[in-house]
């Protein structure tokens, strides 16, 4: 199994600058607004489990943007900024081609 070649992606270690959403590509339809108050909170508290909570506040405020302007969170603050294009199996790092394949 090869090494791989792609650089490590996942949260950053600091919160990266807010970003507006790219209309350079398609996006789904904007979502009819059906939660509640009470559902639109759960669905922050949900997203900003995986953040450390120091970045809860700024990000809540974030999402909920998203929620009522998209009808969805999208998270657009952390877009990667590589090409997201399909790549080989072989070029994930990883200890078997099943591994890789997840």
């Amino acid at each position: 199994m090869s090494t791989g070649k792609l650089e490590k992606y996942g949260i950053p270690e600091s919160l990266p600058p807010k970003r507006e959403r790219d209309d350079s590509v398609p996006h789904a339809p904007v979502r009819p607004q059906i939660l509640t108050q009470k559902e639109k909170r759960l669905a922050v508290e949900n997203s900003l489990r995986y953040f450390p909570e120091k970045w809860h506040r700024e990000l809540a405020t974030d999402f909920l943007e998203e929620l009522d302007s998209l009808g969805h969170i999208y998270m657009h603050r952390f877009r990667p900024e590589h090409e997201i294009r399909s790549r080989s199996i072989h070029e994930y790092k990883a200890n078997s081609i099943s591994a890789a394949a997840i």
